[in-house]
């Protein structure tokens, strides 16, 4: 039986434990995401998870749980099991073998550390194969799931006590239901917060967009259009290349809204965006300035290809039919100004108001046109 100054440092210890685990996992998905380990290959990002929970599980050995004077336990199987779950068995595989070495570092050669490397296997064998059972869920990580592999690496354990403490049942009698218990515990705890975590992360990812989005139109506004000026001139400077801005304002707009009313003239603005994203690459930015105003940033773009793409937009809205509610369509032109560093304006600084100044020419030549400062189009529909 433990007594009441065990029971004490046992306690301790698994507080201990559980904030090692909770103070990980707050620790390292944030940075798992602010340094884009998602996005590196696979290979990459399996090394790096698997390296850091192997370190995770080798620390939670080193702040081994005391449930009896001669029985050390630890929560290292919580750091596989959740890698596995979330990143896959490559990662797994990897922190399984940190943890061996860090065992044997720690343990030195013995009979327990070679059980240790046996029992890690066992587990990541395991896992997988309960992992792959749920075949209906395979993608989402459940209480249920995770329940299933608390209870078998219970199983792996308790054959480990009884192969090395066969002759000590008083030891078994102490050890197995302790371990139950703060296996289940540190488990369910680990799960909990790296959901938590997880769930907070798609949240700020959310929130991010939203913040750099034009609710209306889906496109980028200008909150986020600053930042990606910044390093779209910055990528022309020092690679060398043409970089395009079209200035974009659609044609008698108040007008429109005054005639049929704002929610028509929203109608109006949506379906404009989406022949705006149909008409750039997928490198390339739309933004709404505001209003009936938009401005398309074209990386790597000299001013031929520019203007043809102006040109196509152009040419787009004019032909297409807006639907402003249930039976009424309507026609409608847009007006743009184009500028391309160097091909029109030598001074980067310079370009947004080259733009500008094209849109106004556009404007005042009567509208429904594609102008620049060294080519305009007086194409009309």
């Amino acid at each position: 039986m433990i007594n009441g100054n065990m029971l004490f440092y046992f306690f301790d210890d698994f507080f201990i434990n559980l904030c090692v685990i909770i103070t990980l996992t707050i620790l390292y998905i944030p940075l798992r995401s602010k340094l884009k380990i998602a996005a590196r290959p696979f290979w990459q990002k399996g090394v790096i998870d698997g390296v850091i929970c192997g370190v995770a599980s080798v620390i939670l050995i080193a702040f081994a749980i005391e449930v009896t004077e001669n029985i050390l336990v630890d929560l290292r199987f919580v750091p596989i099991m959740l890698v596995l779950l979330f990143n896959g068995l490559f990662p797994a595989v990897i922190a399984g073998i940190v943890v061996i070495i860090g065992r044997f570092m720690i343990g030195g050669v013995s009979s327990f550390s070679i059980s240790a490397m046996f029992i890690i296997i066992a587990l990541i064998v395991g896992f997988q194969f309960i992992h792959q059972l749920y075949q209906a869920d395979y993608r989402k990580v459940t209480y249920r799931k995770v329940i299933v592999m608390i209870l078998y690496s219970n199983v792996v354990f308790a054959i480990f006590m009884l192969f090395h403490f066969s002759n000590h049942s008083s030891y078994l009698i102490t050890f197995l239901p302790m371990y139950c218990i703060i296996s289940f515990a540190g488990g369910l705890t680990a799960l909990f917060f790296t959901n938590y975590m997880k769930k907070t992360e798609l949240l700020l990812l959310r929130y991010k967009e939203e913040v750099s989005t034009d609710f209306l139109t889906g496109l980028q506004n200008m909150r986020s259009f600053a930042t990606v000026w910044k390093e779209s001139i910055n990528k022309a400077v020092t690679n060398n290349e043409k970089l395009t801005i079209l200035s974009l304002d659609i044609d008698h707009f108040k007008e429109i809204n005054d005639t049929y009313g704002h929610p028509a003239g929203d109608q109006l603005l949506t379906q404009f965006s989406t022949i705006l994203s149909q008409n750039i690459r997928s490198l390339d930015k739309a933004f709404r300035h505001g209003g009936d105003e938009f401005l398309v940033v074209l990386p790597n773009c000299d001013i031929t290809n520019g203007l043809e793409v102006a040109r196509r937009i152009r040419g787009d809205v004019a032909m297409h039919s807006f639907l402003i509610s249930k039976s009424r369509h309507i026609y409608v032109t847009v007006s743009i100004g184009v500028a391309t560093y160097p091909d029109t304006c030598s001074n980067y600084q310079q370009i947004i108001q080259q733009a500008d100044e094209a849109l106004y020419k556009a404007k005042h030549a009567g509208k429904n046109h594609v102008f620049s400062t060294v080519a305009s189009s007086p194409k009309e529909s």
